[in-house]
């Protein structure tokens, strides 16, 4: 009876293991990124374009769609026209213009060009900011052969592996439910409902809108909300141009119970207003206030969008934590 018992949990284990392999395996970006040309050649002292071709690849549409590069210190600047994407619609396609601007003095030379495109993707109420990294192969050279103009071709899964691993669980399945007595575990359901759902999406070559269903339907497991627990620590520049304000300025963090990132957040804040007697800070739970959220822009078309800090004399939010330094101090109007 033991030994039945033990193997009935070994291979209850390893069909969890398998589920979950599975639908880690299906995760892939909720947009998807090429540059045309895959490659930039920019002469010293001179720009070249770049289109940033964006495919959402999810059931729900993709807000505020803004390309930065990631190194600010990188030799190669980076300008986007339009600045950002309102909206890209599911299944929708979208383009960003990049300019690429290299300095006179920049000697010969072929780099990578760390980017990042920074975007809300919302589930229901409840809206998450992404970032996804991307590089761009930047060739400086006086001169030199134009650029492919071929799309970077994004790999894709091994075609029989998903639906391998569906049978593997299938028959998994089969034996637990044997070895069971009959009596069909929930996890059993719900991972032949994972398993043969995918693999029969691939079967009709809709394996694709598979993987990107199983993405949203798992945002929790990936966590693609990119929280920071770390204390911020603003850098002795920001905290010296604070000495720039001359007038009295007030800060308001609209923040929600749910949200993971608006503790850091209001540490920022929360720091930069302990170095300037100018600058003065509220925090507002926008579960609690939702009139006022909605008319600051906070909640738009139902979605809740935090953390916001709003700049009460000039009506200005930002949005989220990445680059939250930065993106402070333009709200402030203070240039590095």
């Amino acid at each position: 009876m033991i030994e039945r018992r033990t193997r009935r949990q070994f291979l209850a284990g390893l069909f969890l293991v398998g589920a979950l392999t599975l639908t880690a395996w299906a995760q892939e970006s909720i947009l998807r990124f090429t540059f045309d040309p895959a490659e930039a050649t920019v002469e010293p002292g001179g720009s070249a374009a770049v289109s940033l071709r964006i495919h959402n690849a999810s059931v729900h549409e993709a807000d505020d769609v803004a390309v930065y590069r990631a190194d600010e210190k990188a030799d190669v600047t980076l300008q986007a026209t339009p600045a950002s994407l309102k909206t890209i619609p599911p299944f929708g396609e979208a383009r960003l213009d990049l300019i690429l601007s290299a300095p006179e003095a920049l000697a010969d030379q072929t780099q990578k060009l760390a980017v990042e495109v920074i975007y809300t993707y919302c589930v229901g109420d409840v809206c998450f900011q992404i970032v996804d990294e991307l590089d761009l192969a930047v060739h400086v050279a006086k001169e030199g052969p134009s650029a492919s103009s071929s799309l970077a071709v994004r790999p894709s899964l091994w075609r029989w592996l998903i639906p391998l691993l569906g049978v593997g669980l299938l028959v998994g399945g089969a034996l637990l439910w044997r070895l069971a007595g009959r009596t069909v575990p929930l996890y059993v359901v719900l991972a032949l409902f994972v398993g043969g759902g995918v693999a029969y999406g691939v079967v009709l070559l809709q394996h694709e809108q598979a993987q990107s269903i199983g993405a949203v339907l798992c945002t929790s497991c990936v966590g693609i909300e990119e929280a920071r627990h770390d204390t911020p620590r603003p850098s002795a520049a920001t905290l010296s141009a604070l000495n720039a304000l001359h007038s009295d300025v007030e800060l308001v963090v609209f923040f929600a119970p749910w949200c993971h990132s608006c503790p850091f957040a209001e540490a920022m804040v929360e720091q930069l207003a302990a170095a300037s007697d100018r600058l003065r800070w509220q925090r507002i739970n926008v579960d609690a206030q939702r009139d006022l959220a909605l008319s600051l822009g906070v909640i738009r078309s139902g979605r809740t969008v935090v953390p916001a800090i709003l700049r009460v004399d000039t009506g200005e939010v930002i949005f989220g934590i990445e680059r939250l330094e930065a993106k402070l101090l333009d709200l402030l109007e203070l240039r590095q």
